[in-house]
């Protein structure tokens, strides 16, 4: 009985991941441009998957800051380019991470699962980190080519602030002032 509450569980959590999802890719999937308050409910929901990923996904951050970023027309056209081109297969894997993820909590307490399956199953999940962080990468590279080092320096004040990242960004500055003694 409280092993079927706990599969219950899991499916109620990768239910409502499913749903949030879709209504984001259903949004994002339309002919025209996001608005910025469209953009702003993907980018809530692009977060909550940003568990199924080692890199913090940088692209909200960076457009909801634009302004602040002094971002030219170019760069906001090729960030939205790049957004529109990889979004649809980010989500796609980031929900597909989260559904193994939890399938395999709930395939490791099943006695009549092999260590070696649970290996395998493993090792599918990290494939599937490998290929989001290939598209997470390319974003990287683009921020990277295309910022300016004012923007640079913007962003890391930005970031400073973001609760999500500055931890990031404490530790980065431990680690270089570090490297430089």
């Amino acid at each position: 009985m409280e092993m079927k509450h706990h599969n219950c569980k899991y499916i109620g959590i990768f239910s409502v991941l499913f749903l949030i999802c879709t209504s984001a890719l259903a949004k994002h999937n339309s002919d025209h441009p996001l608005s910025p308050e469209d953009w702003n409910e993907v980018k809530e929901k692009v977060e909550l998957l940003e568990v199924a990923g080692l890199m913090p996904t940088l692209l909200p951050v960076i457009l909801t800051n634009r302004d602040a970023l002094q971002l030219t027309d170019e760069q906001v056209s090729a960030f939205r380019a790049w957004r529109k081109k990889n979004y649809t297969n980010m989500v796609n894997i980031m929900n597909e991470i989260i559904e193994k993820m939890v399938e395999f909590r709930v395939q490791s307490l099943s006695p009549s699962i092999s260590a070696d399956q649970l290996l395998a199953f493993q090792s599918d999940i990290q494939e599937l980190q490998i290929q989001l962080l290939k598209i997470k990468l390319s974003c990287r590279e683009l921020i990277m080519t295309t910022f300016t080092d004012e923007q640079w320096d913007n962003f890391a004040f930005i970031i400073s602030d973001n609760p999500k990242l500055a931890s990031l960004m404490t530790q980065m500055t431990v680690k270089d002032s570090k490297e430089m003694q």
